[in-house]
């Protein structure tokens, strides 16, 4: 994999450039540095002598220093005098906008914002409305919680239309469309072969690995067709026992949300993080952009971009893993849903940048169940924005999409 080869390029290490470009019909992302200061140099002239009969030059009148001055007044008039005297120092201070940073917990990760402005901001109502933004999708999208809709319908045995959440429907129909882009990678109808690894919501601490045929038996309730989307927010399983998890753009989903709010709160500038994607706008206290650093193949963060109006996800095969006795290789919390095993191959980690980070985070994911030479091929074809990270026998190596060199050349 090594060397230049067409379609994409291969590289060591990454630090992009200033630039500003529009690919695919997606925003632009802005990546810059800041350029260096210039020094003005001031070159003193001669002085010239004046011919006989031509006027005197002005002599320009020099001011007494005040500081003699001052230094007698008692303290009262010193005080008024230095305040007229530096006015307006107060206001450049506040001229700098306010960096607010807001956490909580959701989605068993935690979440944060970060927040310029230059108004007043209301601390406490902003916290609660963002809790309670995230808890209410929460409440409707996890597919953990006994009490979010999503499991009810995962529990559900009926085969009846069903009326669900504008939110989730929203989601189920965009999942669809990432999974005929993908030809059946991305399946969030893969929840009963999460299961049956032991990486669902009943958990193992050691990995389980089933028998071929328990794997093939539960092969035959994953498939996006046995959901039917129906009008008015319906949905319909074909199969009683089809189960949903869309714990691979359920965090995108709500940070597209948390953005919507904090739009309507008037906010210009901000980041929203959860459980390690990102989506930004405007300017960071560094800008421009917020600086974002993109993780490798071993969970470290190593490369910044400086991320404006644009969303960045990450979907790693380090991030949850278990050993597996069967293979010299740890066993991947991302099962293929078109085999029912945990994929196996080089590519353990993909950012992906797109305008959204619902986009980000369901494409993240697809690209790494495909595979290096899939997912790549893919990418192309879509011509997403993509960072590939490998890793062998002989080390590590990072892959960049087309669009990734167009928007960050070296």
């Amino acid at each position: 994999m090594g060397g230049r080869r067409r379609g994409y390029s291969c590289h060591r290490s990454h630090q992009p450039g200033g630039l500003r470009i529009r690919s695919h019909g997606l925003l632009p992302v802005r990546m810059s540095h800041r350029r260096g200061t210039q020094a003005l140099r001031i070159r003193s002239a001669r002085q010239r002598v004046e011919p006989q009969g031509l006027p005197e030059p002005r002599v320009a009148r020099i001011r007494p220093d005040p500081l003699p001055f001052l230094m007698r007044a008692k303290p009262l008039f010193l005080f008024l005098t230095l305040t007229i005297l530096i006015p307006g120092c107060g206001e450049q201070a506040d001229d700098e906008p306010e960096l607010l940073v807001l956490r909580g917990k959701a989605l068993g990760t935690t979440w944060m914002v970060k927040v310029r402005s230059r108004e007043p901001i209301d601390q406490e109502k902003l916290q609660t409305d963002l809790q309670s933004k995230i808890e209410e999708h929460e409440k409707i999208l996890s597919h953990w919680r006994p009490d979010s809709v999503l499991y009810q319908l995962n529990a559900s045995l009926a085969t009846d239309p069903v009326t669900v959440p504008r939110v989730l429907h929203d989601l189920l129909r965009h999942a669809k469309w990432i999974h005929e882009q993908t030809n059946g990678a991305f399946d969030p109808t893969i929840a009963p072969l999460v299961n049956l690894w032991g990486f669902g919501p009943v958990s193992t601490d050691r990995l389980r690995i089933p028998a071929r045929e328990e794997i093939e038996g539960t092969l035959g309730q994953v498939g996006m067709e046995r959901l039917e989307m129906m009008d008015r927010n319906r949905v319909r399983k074909t199969r009683a026992d089809l189960q949903v998890d869309l714990s691979a753009s359920a965090k995108g989903e709500i940070i597209d949300r948390v953005c919507s709010l904090l739009d309507r709160w008037g906010m210009k500038d901000y980041l929203v993080e959860i459980g390690g994607e990102v989506r930004a706008k405007g300017d960071g206290r560094n800008g421009p952009g917020w600086k974002v650093l993109l993780e490798d193949g071993s969970g470290a963060r190593t490369t910044s971009v400086a991320l404006r109006d644009y969303a960045v996800a990450t979907s790693g095969t380090y991030r949850q893993s278990k050993s597996n006795p069967d293979s010299t290789k740890a066993a991947s919390h991302l099962i293929d849903p078109r085999t029912g095993r945990p994929v196996e191959h080089d590519l353990v980690a993909v950012n992906v940048l797109a305008p959204t980070a619902r986009d980000a985070d369901a494409l993240a994911t697809a690209l790494l169940i495909l595979g290096p030479r899939d997912g790549i091929s893919m990418t192309e074809e879509m011509d997403l924005v993509a960072r590939f990270c490998l890793k062998d026998a002989n080390g590590s190596q990072i892959i960049l999409s087309r669009a990734y060199e167009r928007l960050f050349p070296e």
